[in-house]
């Protein structure tokens, strides 16, 4: 029988911590970390949940493995006892692997490229990862469980041996409790002091306009007007007159005279 590990969906709850742990064992960082980069870099692990289900998915450990099988250039390899083996820097990106799998847990990943000084090489590649059990980060940590495993808060992931034995991840530990420090007493409130009213300075009132007051009209003096010049009357000298008339009168007679 070959190593792997089981599964008890009951206790799944997809949250994922296991595919951030993955990430997070095989780059050397934290899952915190992880979380933030799990776009940069692929798990070898899936969380799924459907509408009656919630489950882990990684390889199977088949063997004899598909994918070793197709793989053109040894870059997946499947030692004697049934273990894998990923050489890296023989992957060649084709990709074959990832379709010749049944369970479709083998994903592209873009890593540094091993030959990078090269000409013409580039920076990265694709290369094809799968689960390898955390081989490196047991023997680094000196245990027998998996960064998933560790990981998940339900436990519900085990590891199964060759030998049928079953190797389950330590209970998570609880953070101490932050020591309660005794509250103070709260202080009783003081009654309001009466504060004298403060005397406040007058207000400079802005004069009011006042409306101007309608004076009454003063009488004017009447004016002396100068008296209008009288035509005067044309009157014929008396003198004059009566000398006519007596010149009139002179002729009458002297012509009854002649008469």
């Amino acid at each position: 029988m070959q190593e792997h590990v089981q599964v008890d969906s009951s206790k799944c709850k997809a949250c994922r911590r296991c595919e951030f742990a993955c990430i997070a064992s095989h780059h050397g960082i934290d899952i915190k970390t992880a979380m933030k980069m799990k776009d940069t870099y692929s798990p070898r692990c899936w969380a799924f949940k459907g509408d009656d289900y919630k489950t882990s998915v990684r390889c199977h450990g088949c063997n004899p493995a598909p994918c070793c099988a197709v793989c053109p250039t040894g870059a997946l390899e499947q030692n004697k006892d049934g273990s894998f083996t990923i050489h890296q820097e023989l992957c060649a990106g084709c990709m074959m692997c990832m379709a010749a799998c049944p369970y479709g847990v083998i994903s592209p990943e873009m890593l540094a490229n091993p030959v990078a000084d090269a000409q013409n090489a580039p920076d990265k590649l694709a290369i094809a990862v799968r689960c390898d059990l955390c081989h490196d980060w047991r023997i680094e940590k000196g245990v027998e469980y998996t960064a998933c495993m560790e990981a998940c808060t339900t436990r519900a992931l085990i590891l199964v041996k060759s030998d049928g034995t079953i190797v389950e991840a330590p209970a998570p530990v609880k953070k101490a409790a932050k020591p309660q420090v005794a509250e103070k007493p709260a202080a009783k409130p003081e009654a309001p002091k009466a504060e004298a009213p403060k005397a406040e300075a007058p207000k400079a009132e802005a004069p009011k306009a006042e409306a101007p007051k309608a004076e009454a009209p003063k009488p004017e003096a009447p004016k002396a007007e100068a008296p209008k010049p009288e035509a005067p009357k044309a009157e014929a000298p008396k003198a004059e007159a009566k000398a006519a008339d007596d010149d009139k009168k002179g002729k009458k007679n002297i012509n009854k005279k002649k008469k």
